[in-house]
């Protein structure tokens, strides 16, 4: 699979559609994301794995925690606007993180 073909089916799917949303707004170490989203964290950390193979999330370790945060490098690499992207699953599927 292509990275571009990877790219579009991660961003594919509604949970990590919403997690990207939640990192849109700062870094966050993954029991706090987990808690912001509702989301049990093996649940999370799966999508955060493909999002992080993929390039569009970065995770930095720090003692016993992983903060994770976007990589506005792959957004821009892929002309990806954040603002937009997040636009449009607010009016589509009225996604609430």
């Amino acid at each position: 699979m292509t990275g571009v073909a990877r790219l579009f089916k991660a961003l594919g799917d509604e949970n990590r559609l919403r997690i990207l949303a939640a990192l849109a707004d700062r870094t966050y170490c993954v029991c706090d994301l987990a808690k912001r989203l509702g989301m049990p964290q093996p649940t999370l950390s799966h999508h955060l794995k493909i999002l992080r193979e993929t390039g569009l999330v970065k995770g930095e370790k720090d003692g016993q925690w992983i903060y994770c945060s976007l990589n506005s490098e792959v957004f821009e690499e892929y002309g990806l606007d954040v603002d937009r992207l997040l636009a449009t699953l607010e009016r589509g599927a009225g996604t609430r993180v």
